[in-house]
C-alpha cells in the first residue's frame, strides 16, 4: 500500500512540474506574461474571459488595458491581432480543487473612451463593471454559473447569455439587443433599445426606461415580466401555449381568445410579441 501511495505522490509531482515548467524563469520555453497591453487604432475588440474569481472592470484616462491582481494565480494581458485579451489561472497547486478557497482579487483597466468592441465572459466567477459611462460598437456578456454586474453602457449591439448564472444590468442604452436566458436570472433595469429575448428555464426581469423599438420575446418553461412606462405606445401581440401572458395595461381593440391576447395601447408605434410555451410572461 505505501508503493502504491509512493508510486501516486511521484506521478502527482511530476504532473505538476511539466504543467507547470512555463512559469518557471529563465528557461527557453518559459513565458513572460506582461499584466498590460496599449491599446491603439488598430485594436477593434477587449476581451476579459475569466473563472473562478472576482473581477471589476474600470474605465479610466489610459491608452491601455492593464490588470491587477491580488491573490493566487496568474493573470496574463494579450495581444493577438486586432485583440486584447485578458485571462485569469487559477493555478493547480493554490485551490485548483477547492476554488471555493479562492480570496483573489482581479481588476482590469480600460480606457475610457475606447469605442470598439467589448467582450466579457465569466464561468463560475464574479464580474462587476464600475459604472464609469462608456459607448461602445459591440457589447457580448456572457455568464456560465457566475454573476455579472453592469452599468451605465451603450452599444450599437447588445447580446448577453445567461447559463445557470445570474446577471443585473442597470440602465443600459442599444440599438439592437439579445438575451438569452437558460436557467439562469437576469434582472435589466433602464433599458432603451430594441429587445429579441428567449427565456429557458429561467427568469427574465425587463424595465424599459424608454419604448422606442420593438420587443419580440419566447418564454419556454420560465418567467418574463416585462415593465413598460406607462406613456408608452405598442402593439401587444401576446401567444400562449401550455403557458399564460398576464397584462395591466388598458388596450383598444383588446382581443383574448384562450392564451391569445392582442390589443393597443396609446398610438400603438411598437410591436411587442410575446409567445409563451410551458412559462408566464406579465406585461406592466
Amino acid at each position: 500500500m505505501k508503493k502504491i501511495l509512493i508510486i501516486f505522490f511521484v506521478l502527482i509531482g511530476a504532473y505538476l512540474l511539466i504543467t507547470n515548467l512555463y512559469r518557471i524563469p529563465g528557461l527557453p520555453f518559459g513565458g513572460n506574461f506582461e499584466d498590460s497591453v496599449q491599446v491603439t487604432n488598430k485594436i477593434d475588440e477587449i476581451e476579459i474571459d475569466i473563472t473562478s474569481i472576482s473581477t471589476t472592470v474600470i474605465p479610466e484616462n489610459r491608452d491601455d488595458v492593464k490588470a491587477e491582481l491580488k491573490g493566487k494565480g496568474k493573470v496574463h494581458v494579450s495581444k493577438s491581432g486586432d485583440t486584447i485579451e485578458v485571462t485569469y489561472e487559477r493555478g493547480f497547486l493554490n485551490f485548483g480543487w477547492f476554488p471555493f478557497f479562492n480570496k483573489s482579487n482581479l481588476t482590469v483597466y480600460i480606457p475610457e473612451d475606447y469605442d470598439h468592441d467589448l467582450a466579457l465572459k465569466v464561468g463560475s466567477g464574479h464580474l462587476e463593471f464600475d459604472g464609469a459611462p462608456m459607448e461602445l460598437n459591440e457589447l457580448s456578456a456572457d455568464v456560465h454559473s457566475g454573476n455579472m454586474r453592469l452599468e451605465n453602457l451603450s452599444a450599437k449591439n447588445f447580446t448577453h447569455n445567461v447559463a445557470s448564472g445570474n446577471s443585473r444590468i442597470e440602465k443600459l442604452t442599444t440599438k439592437n439587443g439579445e438575451i438569452d436566458v437558460s436557467s439562469g436570472n437576469v434582472t435589466v433595469d433602464n433599458y432603451t433599445g430594441k429587445l429579441e429575448a428567449e427565456v429557458h428555464s429561467g427568469r427574465l426581469k425587463a424595465t424599459i426606461a424608454n419604448l422606442t423599438d420593438s420587443i419580440d420575446a419566447s418564454v419556454k418553461s420560465g418567467l418574463l415580466d416585462i415593465d413598460l412606462p406607462d406613456d408608452a405606445d405598442f402593439t401587444l401581440k401576446g401567444k400562449a401555449n401550455s403557458g399564460y401572458i398576464s397584462n395591466d395595461f388598458s388596450l383598444d381593440d383588446s382581443t383574448r381568445d384562450k392564451g391569445n391576447i392582442e390589443g393597443k395601447h396609446g398610438a400603438g408605434t411598437h410591436d411587442v410579441n410575446i409567445e409563451v410555451n410551458s412559462g408566464k410572461a406579465s406585461i406592466r
